[in-house]
């Protein structure tokens, strides 16, 4: 299959009229197109990390994963 591409110079006519802020996110995107083709995206996944003030996200993995409420779960086992 192949896509019809547009004249460079109607390209850049439509860039000239792009504001600032679109300007920025064309850059990005063009950044993600020409990154090394040999990365996997898993390996840029940090870039999307957010600040939650947890400090340990698999605390009650196990609420999660087994659908126990936390006032359920059985104590952990005090080691000897």
């Amino acid at each position: 299959m192949s896509v019809a591409m547009p004249p460079k110079a109607q390209i850049y006519k439509i860039i000239d009229q792009l504001r600032p802020e679109q300007l920025a996110q064309l850059w990005d995107f063009v950044e993600q197109l020409t990154a090394a083709p040999d990365e996997a995206p898993l390996y840029r996944i940090h870039e999307q990390a957010v600040s939650t003030g947890i400090r340990d996200l698999a605390d009650q993995h196990d609420r999660y994963l087994y659908a126990v409420s936390t006032y359920d779960a059985p104590e952990p086992a005090s080691l000897p």
